[in-house]
């Protein structure tokens, strides 16, 4: 029942007050992160648990993160009809309505996704801020859209409760049935690891740490998955087993916003918000040798532009308080160079964020540009580097940090960017619940906001 349909004949105040606070909610959700799934990895999903497509060929899909805890999935084809649909200005759709399937995934916000082949299936795995990584399996999932559609189609396609006659009301065994059919339509989670907390350089108990950051790592049959929590640790999970350990060598003394893999190198990146990028080995994380589970070989330091020596402790802690921090980075296709993103310093008058290029092989900084935004989000393509950040644009540079080309967006601020490996289309998620699609070309084709009569 929406606040329209709040009248006299349909007085129910338990559900009006569930929807005024349902809606307060999405209006100041955070998409954080979002990952395209495409029509090749759809089909094998489907056909490994023989789902019928109904005469319908598989289509491309995105799915979100959000700050609301759940994991959403949308058909591309979807979005580009409701954009279409409204205005040229504006699009007017909430994203609950609209997307093929959704799921509460963590108990608190989600942060971060990364998926994983399988075989034939497709892992999907997400980092929360209660501690846990959790992994479905794509075929999961579409039995979830299977269970979830039908059900959609008979509430009708504006998502809105029906009221009841005057002086009738529900069933309280019907309003049972419809919760208990909810929760067993949510796809099942095949994994689920807490990560255990670090030892702070402080010394200082905290709560479980967030989960920021993810990524993965294949090794023949056997996939690992890199973590980078809010209590600067850096965990190895691996999918077969289960187990998770921790890389040897002094870790990060704030937490990790950021992780890229360079697979042909086994070298993991990770940024920080005590401002430097650690380099790991992940051989050994992969192949468990007598080093444990990978190790720190470097130390880069973001203020200084060069390596420095990191053993932790309280030197390091000093050093945090100054550094700005490292909210994002990726490597260059051939592992030689490193691309990252910081904040800046704004109480010495400094910029409001910059971009870096490291070489390293030489552990040094080759070039540093300011920006007037602080970086949130980066990909680096063939030819040049996608940014996002706390503007409303998308900014395009050249792998030598020339530009940028910017390209303006409808979200104030952008946390979730990711490229379609086939097609070069780009998406976009920020606050407000926003989440547009673009051509590879910077036209907008598509995309969901959640608009409410309070706008």
């Amino acid at each position: 029942m929406t606040r329209v349909r709040f009248d006299c004949r349909c007085n129910d105040l338990d559900s009006y007050a569930c929807s005024i606070l349902k809606n307060r909610i999405e209006r100041f959700s955070t998409v954080y992160a979002c990952c395209f799934i495409t029509a090749s990895e759809v089909a094998l999903a489907a056909g490994a648990v023989n789902i019928p497509g109904n005469g319908q060929a598989a289509t491309d899909m995105l799915l979100t993160a959000n700050s609301t805890g759940e994991l959403r999935l949308y058909r591309l084809p979807d979005l580009v009809q409701k954009c279409t649909a409204a205005s040229a200005v504006s699009l007017l759709q909430s994203p609950e309505v609209s997307c093929s399937s959704s799921w509460l995934a963590h108990q608190g916000p989600a942060y971060c996704l990364t998926k994983a082949q399988a075989g034939t299936d497709l892992m999907v795995l997400s980092g929360g801020d209660d501690g846990y990584v959790r992994g479905w399996r794509l075929s999961d999932v579409m039995r979830h859209m299977q269970i979830r559609e039908p059900q959609k189609v008979g509430s009708g396609a504006s998502g809105t409760m029906q009221c009841a006659q005057p002086g009738q009301q529900q069933p309280q065994n019907v309003l049972e049935g419809q919760g208990k059919e909810a929760s067993q339509a949510r796809p099942t989670a095949f994994l689920a690891a807490r990560l255990p907390r670090a030892e702070s350089p402080m010394a200082a108990s905290s709560l479980p740490p967030a989960v920021q950051a993810l990524a993965r790592s294949m090794n023949g049959s056997n996939t690992v998955v890199f973590a980078g929590c809010s209590d600067g640790g850096v965990y190895c999970l691996d999918l077969s087993s289960g187990t998770v350990s921790r890389p040897s060598g002094a870790g990060h003394v704030a937490a990790v916003l950021a992780m890229d893999l360079h697979e042909p190198s086994s070298c993991l990146a990770t940024g920080s918000e005590d401002g430097t990028v650690r380099l790991w080995d992940a051989r050994l994380g992969t192949g468990g040798g007598p080093g444990g589970p990978g190790r720190c070989v470097r130390v880069l330091d973001s203020a200084a532009g060069r390596e420095v020596a990191g053993g932790g402790g309280g030197a390091e802690v000093l050093q945090c308080l100054r550094n700005p921090p490292v909210t994002c980075l990726r490597f260059e296709s051939s592992g030689s160079w490193l691309l990252c993103g910081q904040g800046g310093n704004c109480a010495a008058g400094g910029s409001i964020g910059s971009l870096s290029l490291w070489n390293l092989s030489m552990a040094q900084r080759a070039r540093q540009l300011s920006t007037s935004f602080v970086p949130q989000a980066m990909v680096v393509q063939p030819a040049e580097l996608l940014v996002v950040g706390s503007e409303p644009a998308l900014s395009r540079y050249s792998l030598a940090l020339e530009g940028p080309t910017q390209q303006p967006l409808t979200t104030r601020s952008v946390f979730a960017l990711d490229v379609h490996p086939l097609t070069g289309a780009v998406a976009v998620g920020g606050v407000g619940a926003y989440l547009e699609l673009l051509s590879k070309y910077g036209k907008r084709t598509g995309g969901v906001a959640f608009v409410s009569d309070e706008d």
